[in-house]
């Protein structure tokens, strides 16, 4: 029997609860692995050895997170950084743009609907200087970004993974499943999600609204832009910004947002506004990304 430990980091509890959307399917898993370690679901305090598939999801924000994951890692055959968080930083890593002082002081001694407090020495695990991906501080054998991955997602890849076998996995951007139009539309302004009335059918990016979907990994079935919502960049960086040095999340939509519109990529760039919230909010926190040619991470990161 195939042994799983699932852990949960600096997140949400989303990508323990999305492995539960199995629903009866999660029966089926059971007959050919054995869950030995979870803490959202079981009442098991430490991590058991000789765990033949280990699913770490969350960021790793403080001191106990790191060494909870470096203990799975020695203990696991294969490790799995399950979520954007664990691959990317994900939305924790926008604390990034703040440094560790002011988070802390913003909790404890600066929040207006609290009573101030000091910042607690014990018991509550240090905060590291910045937050980091699990890839930062042990190798991962597999990536399964998304917030959280979909549940038949997660099928197709654990599955093959208990039974020995390589998963395969779409390799496409969030464009490639939506069912909207591009077209080539001259415009000089862009517009806030909350304004105007977008078109149901045709691009958000050819109406003048910041959408993600080109520049990230589709392995959601584009299901924001469907429900008329431009994509935000959860699923993380698509393989074409992974792959090359000189392409990016912000160029990216830059380039592409110039080409449908013809306006300058400067004068495109001028109106994108809280570029860390917008452009990289799921990736801020990734190295990855940061060491891109023309990110600016470094420029936002407070270190």
């Amino acid at each position: 029997m195939v042994k799983i430990a699932l852990e949960w980091l600096a997140g949400c509890a989303g990508c323990e609860i999305s492995i539960l959307d199995l629903h009866e399917g999660i029966m089926e898993l059971l007959k050919e692995a054995e869950i030995v370690y979870a803490p959202v679901l079981m009442d098991v305090k430490e991590v058991p050895d000789d765990i033949d598939i280990a699913i770490v999801s969350g960021s790793v924000r403080n001191k106990e997170n790191k060494e909870r994951l470096e203990e799975l890692r020695k203990k696991s055959k294969t490790l799995i950084a399950y979520g954007t968080c664990a691959c990317y930083g994900g939305i924790t890593g926008m604390a990034d743009l703040y440094r560790p002082e002011d988070v802390t002081a913003r909790i404890y001694s600066d929040n207006p609907s609290t009573e101030a407090a000091n910042v607690p020495s014990e018991v509550v695990p240090e905060l590291l200087p910045i937050v980091h991906p699990a890839g930062d501080f042990t190798e991962v054998d597999y990536y399964l970004p998304g917030c959280p991955p979909k549940e038949l997602l997660v099928w197709d890849i654990l599955m093959p993974l208990i039974k020995g076998e390589a998963p395969d996995v779409p390799k496409k951007s969030v464009c490639a499943d939506c069912s909207r139009w591009m077209d080539h539309v001259e415009f000089d302004k862009l517009n806030r999600r909350i304004e105007g009335d977008p078109d149901p059918q045709k691009c958000f990016l050819s109406q003048g609204y910041v959408c993600l979907g080109s520049v990230t990994l589709g392995r959601c079935g584009a299901l924001c832009t469907a429900a008329g919502i431009p994509c935000h960049g959860c699923g993380g960086p698509s393989l074409d910004v992974l792959r090359e040095p000189s392409h990016d999340v912000y160029n990216g939509v830059i380039k592409r947002i110039a080409h449908l519109s013809k306006m300058p990529e400067k004068d495109v760039e001028k109106q994108i506004r809280d570029i860390g919230h917008v452009i990289y909010g799921f990736v801020i926190g990734s190295t990855i990304m940061e060491d891109k040619q023309v990110s600016l991470i470094p420029q936002l990161v407070k270190k």
